[in-house]
């Protein structure tokens, strides 16, 4: 440390602790897992992973003295450190201005230890906590803590993937709290900005063919003291990024709120003692490691199980930045849980394929902490902090893949490396589930989960200033569906438990378009029992520009294959499938009062095309893509977003819940017969709908017989399916390219593969 800190805004009174008694008692002999007083950041770190192998305990608390001892205290100072961190998010956010930040909530204030474990987190993104970790933990063990130096009033900044970001739209700021010349924690931030500098303007670069096109770097760097920024970092971000206002607003916002964990964590440390304080924080991320093991063993089944899970991105033929681009690739993402007897969960991703040319590539560090997010769905969200990835283990992903690309390509680009790691963790959804499942606890099972399509304009605005940036629909997709009954519609999103999609007026204040409608889709959200939650779909109007690109972006959707995501016997949803048309006759069917464009209406026989006259109709379009010319006065889009995974043989669907869905208009009379068996009738005169029962049991029946009529015996099949493997049958150079990949990456998983299969040896695609 700097012999020669400056002070805290908050220094310390000289009053006597606000603890209470018992609080007060343990104070004064300390507890287990607290750091001498001036014992080296390092030496800390390497004394908290010995503690852990050693004793099994986080810290090495085989007791939680202060929680045992009092715990209304133990309760009460976790509820204000919980209000600190979402004070910290209101404030941020508002300073921000940013709508991605202040309508969207994509973002997130923490407050961590000096090692960087983080205690507690503010509402958001809530993979971000690991990522915060597991970035401060690599500040200490590169030495910055003597060179550069930590000091009060320093401002930390992070936003590469190679040393600890998830993709350089997010922003990682950190701010060290101290108290009396002793660092005794961080606050940190990470917010995902408007614009991140990439090759193409926006903060969804899926197209980035290398990290070269990844956008302005921070790397791992002190960008600022006595809390300002230094001046050049402001000048960095106005000659790197298009909309430099909003990204500095950004930046201000993520210290705003690291300030304020700061200084209110002063005044708890006022109140309660620094004692208290040590020992509390470790305290509660022990806690939350136990709950997540606890969960486990409760509620989960000693063992293995696996899940298959493919993604593909069809870009074959499309507007691409480089030649290597012009391809389509298909992603092998492999899930293998091991639950060992003690209730330790470990994670492989042995058998993920190669990495690709595009920003769909993460790393090892970033999945972890992409799992936290996941456990905030899956395992639970109570005492939520980095306890809980201390209760999981990750094989390291296969060097090269789409999941660990450095070891082989340092240079593969990270743009959007969100993509293919929330597809791959619906299949956590559905691997818990079925463990859950097994043990009873069919109120906690869900199915996978919907698919991520962005919408991203950049051109000149209806102020006349340029504009760049996201929408916010693909965060409020529809909830998977649940063990016991139908998920949300339009109220979920995988990447954080606080799903919105904002309101339209705010989209329409920060980009030249007008909403025409945003509504339920009907029958998005899969077919089974149990149907998952309906996505929804915005309609825009682009008005007020000379011009505007729209980019349909891929943060983790399917182009062309339909995920097998469909839990016990259900089907799963379509792939995405946006529209535009250009040179319309909007204008003149508004001047003649005329039906406009609203909703996307029946997918076999789009609005978009039956409703409007134009120079260009794209009805049907596969994901993702950028349109080949900038959008005029008067064109349309229409940009779905999708529903989640179903549960459920679809004829076991209660005939009155699917009478209810064609009522509500989300879902349509031909699935009702063809898929789910139900023999409908709409009343002109009562505007409703009416199921005939003895017509659907017999539908039903008639359709279980033609299930038998199409069955085959196991075995048959896989002589069959082995036989067309063995000859490549139909097999597209991605599937090929894929297989080849996940085979030569994991020699353990290609040959498990060939002894399912029984080939040869040296078989290889």
């Amino acid at each position: 440390m700097s012999p020669k800190q400056p002070k805290q805004a908050l220094p310390r009174r000289k009053t006597k602790t606000g603890a209470k008694p018992k609080a007060r008692k343990a104070a004064q002999r300390g507890t287990a897992g607290r750091a001498p007083a001036r014992e080296s950041l390092r030496a800390q770190l390497e004394r908290n992973d010995r503690l852990l192998r050693e004793t099994g305990y986080l810290f090495g608390l085989e007791e939680m003295q202060r929680k045992q001892e009092d715990p209304g205290t133990y309760e009460a100072v976790w509820q204000i450190l919980l209000n600190i961190c979402n004070t910290a998010h209101a404030v941020g956010c508002r300073v921000s201005s940013s709508p991605i930040a202040a309508e969207g909530g994509d973002a997130l204030w923490s407050l961590h230890l000096p090692t960087g474990e983080a205690v507690c987190t503010s509402r958001g993104i809530v993979s971000h906590p690991g990522l915060l970790s597991l970035l401060l933990r690599s500040y200490i063990e590169a030495g910055y803590e003597d060179d550069p130096g930590i000091r009060a009033g320093d401002i930390y900044e992070n936003n590469d993937p190679h040393f600890g970001g998830i993709h350089s739209a997010d922003f990682q700021t950190t701010v060290p709290i101290f108290w009396n010349g002793r660092l005794i924690a961080w606050a940190g931030s990470v917010t995902h900005v408007m614009d991140a500098g990439f090759v193409l303007p926006g903060s969804i670069g899926f197209m980035n063919p290398d990290c070269f096109s990844d956008g302005v770097p921070v790397v791992a760097e002190r960008v600022g003291e006595n809390d300002h920024f230094y001046p050049w970092y402001e000048k960095r971000m106005r000659s790197r990024t298009r909309v430099p206002d909003w990204t500095m607003g950004d930046a201000r916002g993520r210290l705003a709120g690291c300030l304020t964990i700061r200084d209110r964590v002063l005044a708890l440390v006022e109140k309660y003692g620094l004692d208290f304080f040590a020992d509390v924080t470790r305290e509660y991320i022990e806690d939350s490691r136990r709950y997540a093991i606890s969960r486990v063993r409760t509620q989960a089944v000693p063992g293995r199980i696996r899940k298959s899970n493919f993604k593909d991105l069809a870009m074959a033929g499309k507007r691409v930045l480089l030649p290597v681009q012009n391809v389509d690739c298909l992603f092998n993402l492999p899930l293998e849980i091991t639950i060992d007897v003690d209730a330790k969960v470990g994670i492989s991703l042995q058998g993920a394929s190669g990495w690709v040319p595009f920003g769909q590539n993460i790393t090892p560090d970033a999945l972890v902490s992409g799992m936290l997010n996941a456990y905030s769905h899956i395992v639970g969200f109570d005492m939520f902090n980095w306890g809980a990835a201390a209760a999981w283990s990750l094989v390291e992903p296969p060097a090269g893949s789409w999941a660990n690309p450095y070891p082989v390509n340092y240079f593969a680009s990270s743009g959007v490396a969100w993509a293919p790691a929330v597809v791959w963790m619906s299949s956590l959804y559905e691997a818990f589930g079925r463990l859950y499942w097994a043990r009873g606890f069919v109120e906690e099972v869900a199915a996978g989960a919907a698919t991520t399509m962005t919408a991203e304009f950049s051109g000149t605005n209806q102020y006349g200033l340029y504009t760049a940036g996201l929408t916010l629909e693909q965060a409020c997709n529809g909830g998977p569906a649940r063990g016991i009954a139908d998920g949300e519609t339009s109220a979920w999103c995988i990447y954080t438990p606080n799903a919105d999609f904002g309101n339209a007026e705010v989209t329409e204040l920060y980009y030249p378009v007008l909403y025409l409608g945003r509504n339920v889709e009907p029958d998005s959200g899969g077919y089974g029992k149990f149907r998952g939650g309906l996505g929804h779909t915005a309609v825009w109007l682009v008005m007020n520009t000379p011009g505007i690109e729209y980019q349909c972006g891929c943060a983790g959707i399917r182009s062309k294959l339909c995920g097998n995501h469909g839990m016990f016997g259900a089907y799963p949803t379509w792939p995405d499938r946006p529209a535009y048309a250009s040179g319309t006759n909007l204008k003149e069917l508004v001047a003649a009062r005329q039906p406009l464009l609203h909703e996307r209406g029946d997918p076999e026989h789009p609005n978009i095309a039956r409703n409007l006259q134009a120079d260009v109709i794209e009805p049907n379009l596969i994901a993702p893509f950028v349109t080949p010319e900038p959008l005029h006065e008067w064109d349309v889009i229409v940009h779905p977003v999708s529903g989640s995974q179903a549960l459920g043989d679809p004829l076991e669907r209660e005939p009155e819940f699917v009478q209810q869905d064609l009522d509500d208009g989300w879902g349509q009379e031909r699935v009702a017969a063809d898929v789910y068996g139900v023999v409908a009738k709409f009343d002109e005169g009562e505007r409703r709908w009416s199921v005939d029962v003895a017509a659907t049991a017999q539908k039903r029946a008639a359709i279980r017989e033609e299930r038998k009529q199409r069955g085959v015996p196991f075995r048959e099949w896989w002589q069959a399916e082995r036989e067309r493997i063995l000859a490549k049958e139909n097999m597209a150079d991605a599937v090929l390219a894929m297989w080849r990949s996940s085979m030569e990456l994991s020699p353990g998983y290609a040959a498990e593969l060939r002894a399912f299969w029984k080939l040869p040896d040296d078989f290889t695609f």
